[in-house]
């Protein structure tokens, strides 16, 4: 199963390098707290001084807040929705947004 994911620029220099989107390739019983650390794992997510925490969302739903790794206090995901859900539940067909809403 391919899930898209799309993420807001954390800078200006963020927006022009990017990538601001990219596939992950899971199998279809994969949980959503699977993906979710897939996608830390990759680094896909950026970060920045003013930019610590980034919230996962599908229709403005807000799924998962993901904090920057390079805070004092590293914090663990925390999720909207139980993470213990098939990501197919969580997602359906449509793609993984994720956008800075706490600056």
């Amino acid at each position: 199963m391919n899930i898209t994911v799309n993420r807001q620029a954390c800078c200006s220099q963020d927006d022009q390098i990017g990538p601001l989107e990219i596939k992950y390739s899971i199998e279809v019983d994969s949980t959503f707290s699977l993906l979710v650390d897939e996608i830390i794992k990759s680094l896909f997510l950026q970060f920045s001084s003013s930019h610590n925490r980034i919230m996962g969302e599908v229709d403005g739903i807000e799924l998962v807040e993901i904090f920057s790794p390079h805070s004092v206090n590293v914090r663990q995901p925390e999720f909207k929705v139980n993470p213990n859900m098939r990501v197919v539940d969580v997602l359906g067909a449509k793609a993984l947004v994720f956008n800075f809403r706490n600056v």
